[in-house]
């Protein structure tokens, strides 16, 4: 008893508490204090005093009056803002940075000032977090502890930013509330309209200027194509600056505008682009070039570009104009170990450390999800202390963090939560931040949950596997997502479950966390449908459902239908139509179908990248769903064909073959599928040719080709299959190599 005497005692000094000097300020839901804001409050003051007021009612039953600083002085004020209030503070509040805070009593008054931005509105949230024990832990859970009588502490509490600017891309910072309270901003406070990334396009249509001035586009294998701007052409700059004067007049108070590559790997090959590469020894050089001239131009904006893919490298003799923003992206790095000591990292390390020799405005824009499989195990939570960590080490103060947090993405309330920590205060500790979540989120489960996130980790660390922003569950099937080591994650939840079955809330929040493991078991057993992993049982060459596997499907849906789950891709992929899309694979076209286990030749061959180009995939039995890495065949900008060798005479009524539709993985359906149909493989008959009349399809993933007027008997059977070749112009990346993927061919 006296050792818990004791460190209550010590945690209650280290709190900045003077017990001796503790005011009531709330008894017995009566008050005598009131809110003064000054009489011209400004937005973020008066939500302040809204913030404040709200949640002292929420833990007293209280409500606060909230009155101007024009009215009588009291003793017992909450003063929020800049009143006509006097304090004693070593620094005038005018110097205060824009998120900046001060919190302190003076007597009976409490002072909660802030800088220019929302240095009051995370003044009150600090008090309440420090002083009044409340958490926010995602937008729609929070802790508030209801007391009758709330005490007014010493206080003195100042307090900044090290990011300046701190996003958290996703859903939940929609919830105003939450963003506040996580001390997030979103890129629309900031930037124009329209003007955030990728508006080359936007700045020089190509619908306007394109045929009649090819010029002013991207010259690339000697054709003139609109994936980009050419930006050593004097008129370019000329348009884009008359464009910029006219849209600015229509956004006056936005500070930030992007004047940046389009999202495509094409730059242009001019002799005049192609002499400032050289020089610069990067293709961001004519950015830069161009940029700088443009931010001259309005010396009083920040103009934002893109260091991205082929950009990300930094010019060696032009630097950034003072008003440049470079926006340095990470896309392409590993995600399981932290950047700076990854040796796979290290051309991005050189990058990041260039740049900050030469810009002191960088914003960085990091990607911390799996964007194919959002509901998918990634562990890479032990990585975000030390990346950004690393980032602002190297003058990166200003942060978009791409982790598309949204109900039911892997481990969204909890990676969010450090994210908004760490970018506030890369130093802090995050194993008593992660501690504090766990047990408030997830109660009795928290142990289980957290041995559940360990056990990934150290996994990933024992097989050293790389984690890819748009890998597949498969990938890891011999690593860290292994039989064995899949068993040991469903006991730990099974614990998890048990401990809380009683607690309908945090049994809930447990279940949603379960849901990647559940994810990645149904696409590791579609990858292995009919092994020991897989769906089906085989007694004969008859196949059934496991059952267990059916129960995992239902439940996952169920679990989230109720809890509101929104997505599990970057594409807003429904839970629904996943679980549409699995049934699908699960058709297995075995029985009946002639061309199961048969062997397949194609010409040219299709890209090793995806189900290791072997044909066997194309008669499988199993048929592919959303993912194309899983499943599918494809073949980038050709035509090709497919032979297939029933390896017997027989007479069919139905030949299908099916194709996916996935534009923004570059994906389009093809133009054009044609069937022949031979007994001896040399002489062959037309089974007709099916076309597709409009390639952006809007609804279905997958499209089949049905062939059913077969001439006469079969044995081998050949498509010629003609793809798209070129993105068309409704794409984004207009004029881009498109791709055709197949699977399942099935003969009955």
């Amino acid at each position: 008893m006296k050792s818990f005497f004791i460190v209550g005692l010590l945690l209650f000094l280290c709190l900045g508490v003077n017990a001796g000097n503790q005011k009531v300020l709330i008894k017995d839901g009566k008050s005598d204090y009131r809110i003064v804001i000054p009489v011209k409050a400004d937005s973020s003051e008066q939500r302040a005093a809204s913030l404040l007021q709200h949640y002292l009612f929420k833990i007293s039953g209280c409500t606060l009056p909230i009155v101007s600083d024009q009215g009588k002085e009291s003793r017992k004020e909450i003063i929020i803002g800049k009143t006509n209030r006097r304090i004693k503070t070593n620094a005038p509040i005018s110097s205060m940075e824009p998120d900046e805070f001060l919190i302190t009593t003076q007597g009976t008054r409490l002072f909660i000032l802030g800088g220019a931005q929302k240095g009051t509105i995370y003044g009150v949230v600090s008090f309440l977090e420090k002083y009044e024990s409340c958490r926010k832990y995602s937008p729609t859970m929070e802790i508030v502890p209801l007391q009758s009588t709330v005490l007014l502490p010493y206080v003195y509490l100042k307090d900044k930013p090290v990011c300046s600017f701190r996003e958290i891309n996703g859903d939940f910072i929609t919830n105003k509330d939450y963003k506040d309270w996580m001390r997030l901003n979103d890129v629309d406070e900031v930037f124009a309209r329209g003007y955030f990334v990728h508006t080359f396009e936007r700045i020089i249509p190509r619908a306007t200027y394109f045929n009649e001035h090819p010029e002013y586009f991207a010259l690339i294998n000697g054709k003139r194509v609109h994936n980009q701007l050419c930006l050593s052409n004097p008129e370019v700059l000329r348009v884009a600056i008359e464009r910029l004067t006219e849209e600015m007049k229509k956004q006056p108070d936005k500070k930030i505008w992007s004047v940046s590559q389009n999202d495509n790997p094409s730059y242009c090959q001019c002799p005049e682009c192609s002499k400032v590469i050289a020089e610069e020894g990067s293709p961001s050089g004519p950015i830069i070039r161009f940029v700088n001239q443009i931010a001259a131009h309005f010396p009083d904006k920040i103009i934002s570009t893109l260091a991205y893919q082929y950009s990300r490298q930094a010019p060696k003799i032009t630097k950034p104009a003072s008003n440049v923003q470079i926006m340095l992206c990470t896309i392409e790095l590993n995600r399981s170990k932290p950047i700076a000591t990854d040796p796979a990292s290290q051309s991005f390390v050189k990058d990041i450390t260039d740049w900050g020799k030469i810009s002191k405005h960088i914003f960085l824009w990091d990607y911390t999800v799996n964007f194919s499989h959002h509901v998918s195990p990634f562990p890479n939570l032990n990585t975000l202390q030390p990346n950004i960590q690393f980032f602002t080490h190297n003058k990166a103060l200003e942060n978009f963090q791409q982790t598309n947090t949204s109900p039911g993405h892997e481990f969204s309330e909890l990676k969010s939560f450090l994210i908004a920590h760490l970018l506030w205060n890369p130093q802090v500790n995050t194993d008593s931040l992660t501690n504090e979540f766990l047990q408030d989120y997830y109660g009795a489960a928290a142990p289980w949950i957290n041995r559940y996130i360990n056990r990934l980790q150290q996994e990933v660390a024992v097989h050293n596997e790389g984690l890819d922003i748009y890998e597949s569950p498969v990938s890891h099937n011999k690593g860290y997502l292994s039989a064995s080591n899949i068993d040991i994650y469903k006991d730990l939840f099974q614990h998890a479950l048990e401990v809380v079955q009683n607690d309908s809330a945090a049994y809930q929040r447990v279940l949603v966390a379960q849901l990647p493991l559940q994810y990645a078991i149904m696409e590791i057993g579609k990858n292995e449908m009919f092994d020991s992993r897989g769906w089906y049982n085989e007694t004969d060459g008859v196949y059934t459902i496991r059952p267990e596997m059916e129960n995992i499907l239902k439940s996952f849906l169920a679990t989230c239908q109720t809890n509101g789950v929104k997505s599990v891709n970057e594409s807003g992929f429904s839970p629904a139509a996943y679980c549409q899309a699995t049934q699908r694979s699960l058709d297995v076209q075995v029985v009946g179908n002639l061309a199961f286990r048969k062997p397949v030749t194609t010409n040219p061959s299709p890209s090793p990248r995806f189900s290791e180009g072997n044909p066997a995939t194309l008669t499988n039995g199993v048929q592919g769903a959303n993912d194309f890495k899983v499943h599918w065949l494809g073949w980038e900008a050709c035509d090709f064909d497919l032979n297939l060798d029933l390896q017997k005479r027989c007479t069919p009524h139905e030949i299908k073959i099916s194709a996916l539709y996935d534009p923004k993985s570059w994906i389009l359906l093809p133009h054009r599928v044609s069937c022949m149909t031979s007994v001896d493989g040399k002489k062959y008959k037309d089974a007709g040719t099916l076309e597709i009349a409009d390639d952006q399809q809007k609804e279905d993933v997958t499209h089949t080709f049905v062939f059913s007027r077969i001439p006469g008997d079969v044995r081998y059977i050949r498509f010629h299959v003609e793809g798209t070749h070129q993105l068309p112009a409704w794409h984004a990346s207009e004029g881009g190599k498109s791709w055709v993927f197949l699977d399942e061919i099935v003969v009955r």
